[in-house]
């Protein structure tokens, strides 16, 4: 392979951080080949409704992102996934399989993995009633019915009340995860402003342990949530969620003002902890690649982006991360296998 005058690089994943790795390396003219196991690109941006914290249209910025990698001409294949590889002297001879499980080879200079991350399974929490109650909710859940309350579908009259928990599963020892899941502060304020931009009279709660914005206009963008949308962020965190007369009761105390606190709400979002998905772990063993002790791929010490031998890593594989930090993630994997590439000349 290391023969060859143009260069073939395999990127892993067609969210935001893969495409945009693909792009940058398929710029610096060389091949790229981008799978993802989906039918179609996108990732987690495809679900999202809008975004932090310009409240920008997540819909928007994909399809650029795929126009963009169209013309710089990444070979794309939906439906495939990286079965199993071979480390080579200067790259990897890598099996995919597709749709009816048809299986191809292909000879990969570098890989980029950018496999995301999932969602944690709140069922875990009992307490909170999600699968038993209707009106329980994840995060993402929840974009999809803001999505479906923008075209007018899905509910006939405003909701009177959305309450919303944090750190479900995040920060958690006996449940969940011990680390914060860094965006979920950010998406739940994005979430509970969108409630008040298509149901001004509707009432927003949040409640939180305490919020982390810890971004380049993060703090602002919740301050505004909360001061000019008038979403009230109450601080505790729920020990029961009953359900009471079609609607769901929850009972906590403001442990900064010292009183209990007992709402009806019609909806309840669960701000879901951010965990590594099977992808990201089964792309650590084919590849061998480092991770952290929660399975996150983690760059070897001293590198931005480099996970492994001629392997980058970029996007919510990493840690989870919004659209802005996937995009440099991705370009700077993508700067990583070219700076490779040009090693090699």
């Amino acid at each position: 392979m290391s023969d060859r005058a143009e260069k073939t690089a395999l990127v892993i994943g067609g969210g935001i951080a893969g495409l945009e790795a693909a792009i940058t390396i398929a710029g610096a003219g060389h091949q790229v080949i981008l799978v993802e196991k989906s039918p179609q690109l996108g990732g987690t941006t495809r679900e999202l409704y809008s975004s932090f914290p310009h409240w920008e249209n997540p819909a928007e910025l994909l399809q650029g992102k795929i126009d963009e990698a169209q013309k710089t001409g990444v070979q794309v294949k939906t439906g495939f996934e990286v079965i199993s590889s071979q480390k080579q002297a200067t790259g990897y001879q890598v099996v995919l399989e597709g749709p009816g499980q048809k299986r191809e080879e292909l000879a990969a200079d570098a890989v980029v993995v950018a496999t995301g991350f999932e969602l944690f399974d709140v069922s875990a929490y009992g307490e909170y009633g999600y699968g038993s109650y209707p009106g329980v909710v994840n995060t993402l859940e929840f974009e999809a019915r803001l999505r479906e309350w923008a075209r007018g579908e899905g509910k006939e009259a405003p909701p009177q009340t959305v309450a919303f928990i944090k750190c479900v599963g995040s920060r958690d020892r006996s449940k969940g995860y011990p680390y914060c899941s860094k965006i979920c502060c950010m998406i739940t304020a994005k979430q509970a402003g969108l409630v008040k931009e298509l149901w001004p009279d509707s009432k927003c709660y949040v409640f939180y342990m305490d919020y982390r914005a810890a971004g380049k206009g993060y703090e602002e963008f919740v301050r505004s949530v909360i001061e000019e949308k008038h979403v009230r962020y109450t601080r505790g965190r729920p020990a029961k969620i009953l359900p009471e007369d079609g609607r769901l009761l929850i009972r906590t105390e403001d442990t900064l003002m010292g009183v209990p606190v007992e709402i009806r709400a019609d909806m309840v979002v669960l701000a879901a902890a951010m965990q590594p998905g099977p992808g990201t772990r089964e792309m650590s063993r084919i590849f061998d690649l480092n991770t952290d002790q929660y399975g996150f791929l983690e760059p070897l010490s001293g590198q931005a982006a480099r996970v492994g031998e001629r392997v980058f890593a970029a996007g919510g594989c990493i840690f989870p991360v919004e659209n802005q930090g996937a995009l440099q993630q991705g370009a700077a994997a993508g700067a990583g296998v070219v700076a490779l590439f040009n090693q090699a000349r």
